[in-house]
């Protein structure tokens, strides 16, 4: 994996910073882990709302959708939520750290709960606290 082959949807800036080995597969994890050790070192990655670099190993995508989600544009709508929270570019490029900071300074908690509160991980991620 390149610096320019790193794509990143928006909500999964958010499961980044909440990620501790766990997953949906051994693969997911693994590519998980990777992603996340190339993002830490500087890689910069392209902001998308679209399959990104961590949906290309889950078990729950088929034809480039997810099957987990009950609406096709869901994810995407929440992608384009969270973006424009943080005042960010679709397909811009990015560097993590930078982005991290953003995250920090204008995400509270009460924002997390409202983009987080349907997904299978809120109750794991709602326990660490970060906002």
């Amino acid at each position: 994996m390149n610096n320019k082959d790193i794509k990143i949807r928006g909500h999964h800036l958010l499961c980044l910073l909440h990620f501790e080995g766990k997953g949906y597969s051994e693969e997911f994890i693994e590519n998980m882990k990777l992603i996340k050790e190339k993002l830490d070192e500087g890689y910069k990655f392209l902001l998308v709302v679209e399959k990104d670099s961590i949906c290309n190993i889950c078990p729950y995508l088929k034809d480039d959708r997810c099957l987990r989600e009950r609406y096709p544009k869901e994810i995407e709508n929440k992608d384009k939520e969270i973006i424009n929270h943080l005042n960010l570019i679709i397909n811009k490029k990015y560097n993590y750290s930078d982005i991290k900071k953003i995250i920090f300074k204008m995400i509270t908690r009460s924002n997390f709960e409202n983009f987080c509160k349907d997904c299978s991980w809120f109750l794991f991620c709602s326990q660490k606290n970060l906002f």
